[in-house]
């Protein structure tokens, strides 16, 4: 098989279906039915000698040689693409294109509403998916298209293919039940190193800088368990003595309610980018520099008002 007999609008349905590992989805994202998104599966097969996919459950898992082929034809994909819409227009309030972001749980909480609200005013016809990231998948999942965007604290990923722009900072401060015996005089260094503490990870593994700066002291903390995300710390800590160190971003989520008080941590930390992730390729795609600047300005918002309530509410 030569390549002038090769219909390109198969790796179309291959690169799809890298990305949805579901026959039904990949056939409503192509706007196919299934039987002719099963039919070019099976060209495609033909063409690779390989099976490419195979199904485990609901889901259609790649072989060895799909994964090996995936960057290739999604990058190749993409480059056409980004030739093409350099000469078109792209009006938001006309789009119907589904785009993709990630976003940490944190900042999901206080970047989505907004995030949503002015989607909906600049792109009405539009959709929006907002999707969990980490730091372990982020590049990957930008890199592989089934992100358009990602916001991501302390990227330390050095890849050419990933343009990267710091939208915000987080400082790390301590968060205390508002009840406990530690807020009753000022928080020395002492009682810091006594106190039992919560750590959030997300594999229940990963220690955080803090551990890295005690340890660089010759110095270490007591930690009692560790927590999946930010959200849960009011509950977790109401009624006990339990240190959790988080971001000082976490101002925006806090109320009264919450019975959290947030204290300046009793050492040196660094502070930490906030990147907000694009592929190089589409740098030139109309499409995702209008969601990157909505994703700015989102953000340079929420570093203003987080700057405001740390004036006044951190300790």
């Amino acid at each position: 098989m030569n390549f002038s007999s090769v219909d390109l609008n198969l790796l179309r349905v291959f690169d799809v279906l890298m990305r949805e590992g579901n026959v039904t989805m990949a056939a409503e994202r192509l706007g196919r039915t299934q039987s002719a998104v099963s039919h070019s599966l099976g060209k495609l097969r033909g063409i690779f000698k390989d099976k490419l996919f195979i199904r485990d459950g609901g889901l259609m898992k790649p072989t060895p040689r799909a994964i090996e082929l995936a960057s290739e034809i999604s990058d190749a994909l993409a480059s056409i693409k980004a030739t093409i819409d350099r000469y078109q227009l792209f009006v938001p309030s006309q789009t119907k294109r589904n785009f993709r972001v990630g976003l940490l749980d944190y900042h999901g909480a206080m970047v989505i509403p907004e995030l949503i609200k002015r989607f909906r005013e600049e792109a009405p016809l539009a959709t929006l998916n907002v999707i969990p990231t980490s730091k372990e998948e982020v590049g990957r999942l930008v890199l592989t298209r089934k992100l358009d965007c990602a916001t991501i604290v302390n990227f330390d990923r050095d890849d050419q293919n990933l343009l990267l722009s710091e939208v915000g900072r987080d400082d790390l401060v301590c968060a205390i039940w508002s009840g406990s015996e530690l807020l009753r005089q000022p928080l020395t260094f002492e009682k810091y190193l006594e106190a039992t503490h919560l750590q959030i990870s997300a594999d229940g593994l990963s220690q955080g800088l803090v551990d890295k700066a005690l340890r660089e002291m010759g110095l270490q903390r007591s930690v009692a368990a560790t927590i999946p995300n930010y959200l849960v710390i009011p509950w977790v800590l109401r009624g006990s003595d339990l240190i959790a160190h988080c971001a000082d971003s976490i101002l925006l989520l806090l109320d009264q309610s919450s019975e959290v008080s947030l204290v300046k941590a009793p050492l040196a930390l660094p502070s930490m980018p906030i990147s907000l992730l694009i592929h190089k390729q589409m740098a030139s795609d109309p499409a995702t520099m209008w969601l990157k600047r909505l994703m700015e300005e989102i953000y340079a918002d929420r570093q203003r008002r987080k700057e405001a309530r740390r004036a006044t509410l951190l300790a």
